[in-house]
């Protein structure tokens, strides 16, 4: 009895950082997901690739010179809080971006499979 409730000791502060018995996830994520879909967004902006974000506009920086916007609630008080449902926004986003960058290659691109 005692080695289970040893074990849960050990085990609940791991838990507890990752995020599984709390709402924030790990902050990596979201830029990872900001990142990725900031790719696309600054390439369908016709500003080739992402240089930086800035969480109090709440938009991407583009090498090309645009700033697409973020998803709304993505930021809050000049940061991005990544919470699980700011990640499941982003991961939207990303999803949509990559969805309007595969229709526009089936659109402008004769080489690209067409579906």
């Amino acid at each position: 009895m005692m080695i289970v409730v040893f074990a849960a000791v050990l085990m609940l502060p791991a838990l507890q950082s990752e995020g599984f018995l709390s709402r924030t996830v790990s902050s990596n994520d979201c830029m990872e997901l900001i990142d990725e879909g900031g790719q696309i967004s600054c390439g369908l902006a016709g500003s080739n690739d992402i240089e930086d974000y800035d969480p109090y506009s709440c938009s991407l920086r583009c090498s090309g010179g645009a700033n697409p916007k973020l998803p709304n609630g993505v930021c809050s008080g000049g940061e991005v809080n990544c919470t699980a449902f700011v990640k499941e926004g982003l991961r939207n986003w990303k999803q949509n971006m990559e969805k309007i960058r595969h229709e526009v290659l089936k659109k402008w691109c004769t080489c690209y499979p067409k579906d």
